[in-house]
């Protein structure tokens, strides 16, 4: 007899992992862009049971996103497979948040993960010349 009852279809196999963050985030939807000599930008739809997560909490914190694939359709009675392991984790800063909407239960939020050295887009500097 199985121990665990896995589901036939399982959306959450995406792993997202935010430093210091305690509410449990759960990968809906992703979708990205990558290019030549340009940074990462990944725009990551999760939902939460935390009905009003604040975003000083969340913004310039260090994040990983593993994905993984998808887990085996048929499974043999008795037999557990072994963890695979992710396909591709991503490192870096959640730079950007937002709620989109709410119910009773959870709430679904947005984040953008971009790589550390995206923040040099952030800066402003300003240069004073004197005779």
């Amino acid at each position: 007899m199985l121990s665990e009852i896995r589901p036939f279809f399982d959306h959450s196999r995406h792993r997202l992992t935010v430093a210091d963050q305690n509410a449990p985030l759960d990968v809906l939807a992703f979708s990205g862009t990558e290019a030549l000599s340009e940074t990462f930008c990944y725009a990551i739809e999760v939902t939460s049971p935390s009905l009003d997560i604040a975003a000083d909490t969340l913004l310039g914190k260090d994040a990983s996103f593993s994905l993984h694939a998808a887990p085996p359709a048929l499974t043999i009675r008795g037999y557990t497979p072994p963890a695979l392991a992710p396909l591709r984790t991503l490192h870096g800063v959640i730079t950007g948040f937002r709620r989109l909407s709410a119910s009773r239960d959870e709430a679904r939020y947005e984040l953008r993960l971009e790589p550390r050295l995206s923040l040099l887009d952030k800066t402003c500097q300003y240069r004073i010349y004197q005779n």
